[in-house]
């Protein structure tokens, strides 16, 4: 063997060694680049659902404030129709309590006292539910 072939032989076993170190390094660097990739798609995701999130927080806070103002209408609504119901009891009850705290037993009503006297009782207790006229 001349000298020629060792070098070349030596050449060829550290062009191996070098080629086989290089494809080494080529799937790593393959791997880190897949890696890369992988922590890129899941922070592309977590930026979505943020997104998204913001979105639905915005959604949600609409939703409550409609729903709070529908809440305030129905509210309102409904204390109007149970003052217009109180007003039209203690209009149409009125003289008949009036009556009777004036004049009290009557004859044949004795029967019937206790009840309006209850009745008188509670009739000045739900009147005083009805908001005062300021003039």
């Amino acid at each position: 063997m001349t000298i020629i072939e060792i070098i070349l032989g030596s050449l060829v076993v550290a062009l191996s060694l070098l080629s086989i170190s290089l494809l080494f390094k080529i799937l790593k660097l393959r791997n880190s680049v897949k890696l890369l990739a992988l922590a890129y798609a899941k922070i592309e995701t977590l930026t979505s659902l943020k997104d998204n999130d913001d979105m639905n927080n915005d959604v949600h806070k609409e939703n409550f404030i409609k729903f709070l103002s529908d809440s305030r209408d129905w509210a309102y609504e409904y204390i109007k129709e149970v003052q217009d119901g109180l007003e039209k009891f203690v209009n149409e009850i009125e003289p008949e309590i009036a009556y009777f705290d004036e004049y009290g037993v009557v004859g044949d009503a004795y029967p019937h006292y206790h009840s309006m006297k209850k009745i008188s009782s509670e009739y000045k207790e739900l009147k005083k539910l009805l908001p005062t006229e300021e003039s």
